[in-house]
């Protein structure tokens, strides 16, 4: 059964309306913001404590140059003794004279210009506290702070799965709500969206109206479960003789409805409706023996332009007209009924082997 449904299923593969979609791009908008938060977050906290480390350095070049001031005025003898005083006064740690600048990466130097002492330089560890604030809180803060935002961003992923899964099942279930459940063909809803979709179009259409002949004896004399399996081998002797593109829709019962694309309009429509006639018309496989149903088709040459409701309207008449015919016959929409029956016998008296399937009326 999945088999022949998957066969003649004619509805599109996508989902245009993609009503979703925009909580998709809201969900990766936020798993992008999320991501560039934290690389933010630890770029901050780098910056954050170099510019404290590069701070604490100017103010300590500072107050080393008002000590170097002092100390170009002192006694040989009295610079040592007050350069062990000073140093711990101004916050410079191991503050010493040296006659090179400072090579560490942690060092600092102020060259001595004038006096007894110039050329030689005032030399110190720099204090960091960027650096301290840094290594004692980043170590528990940051990863913290990268954890939550993990979090979030599982919680993102989570969504955007979830949201994903809900269209699909979404697209499956508007799929389902415009598929015949039995043959698997597009049903009345997602024919008439599909009228009103080529109505404002510029190609044109006809549509043909179909209804078996001879259908409820198969239901009163095999059963419904025999009735279904003639009407799923009917659906797919009709889609055979469609081209690519073009539409069949089981609208109810036994009834069927075709949009077409046919150049040549009446010629190729009457070819098509013998066709279709011929068709059915051989013995059903699925009942067994020689059981067979029979087809009459109402057919509206031109549809662009025209309502839904409209095109099903005029393609009831012409239905109607047909089965008046004693049944699988086709007319045209707009022919009258002397039209139809002349139009029916000349054209369908060759539909099968053994000669005209019906009478004059």
């Amino acid at each position: 059964m999945d088999a022949k449904i998957n066969k003649i299923t004619t509805l599109p593969e996508t989902d245009p309306v993609k009503a979703l979609a925009p909580i998709r791009r809201l969900v990766l908008a936020a798993f992008v913001g999320a991501f560039l938060a934290g690389v933010f977050l630890v770029a901050s906290a780098i910056h954050v404590m170099q510019t404290t480390d590069s701070l604490s350095m100017t103010e300590e070049r500072a107050r080393a140059a008002r000590i170097a001031d002092i100390l170009v005025e002192l006694p040989q003898d009295q610079v040592s003794p007050a350069m062990e005083q000073l140093g711990p006064i101004a916050g410079l740690k191991g503050l010493a004279l040296a006659q090179r600048p400072a090579q560490g990466e942690f060092e600092q130097s102020l060259p001595l210009l004038s006096g007894p002492l110039g050329g030689q330089f005032l030399t110190w560890t720099a204090d960091r506290p960027g650096l301290f604030l840094f290594t004692t809180f980043a170590p528990s803060r940051v990863p913290l702070m990268l954890v939550l935002i993990s979090v979030v961003l599982a919680c993102l992923v989570a969504m955007l799965r979830h949201v994903r899964r809900t269209e699909t099942e979404r697209i499956a279930a508007q799929r389902q709500a415009l598929r015949d459940h039995l043959t698997g063909l597009p049903n009345r809803l997602a024919l008439e969206g599909e009228l009103a979709r080529l109505a404002a179009g510029e190609w044109n259409f006809s549509v043909l109206a179909l209804d078996l002949d001879r259908f409820k004896p198969i239901n009163d004399l095999f059963g419904h479960h025999a009735g279904d399996l003639a009407l799923i081998e009917v659906a797919q002797r009709l889609t055979a003789q469609l081209l690519p593109g073009e539409f069949l829709a089981r609208i109810g019962g036994d009834e069927f409805v075709a949009i077409v694309h046919r150049h040549r309009q009446r010629a190729d429509l009457t070819r098509l409706a013998r066709d279709c006639i011929a068709a059915v018309a051989t013995p059903l496989n699925a009942v067994g023996g020689n059981i067979s149903v029979g087809i009459s088709l109402g057919i509206v040459e031109d549809g662009l332009g025209h309502p839904a409701q409209t095109l099903l309207k005029q393609a009831d008449r012409a239905l109607y007209e047909a089965k008046r015919l004693d049944g699988g016959a086709f007319c045209f929409a707009g022919d009258s009924r002397t039209e139809a029956q002349e139009a029916t016998l000349a054209n369908i008296a060759t539909a099968l082997p053994g000669g005209p399937m019906i009478q004059s009326a």
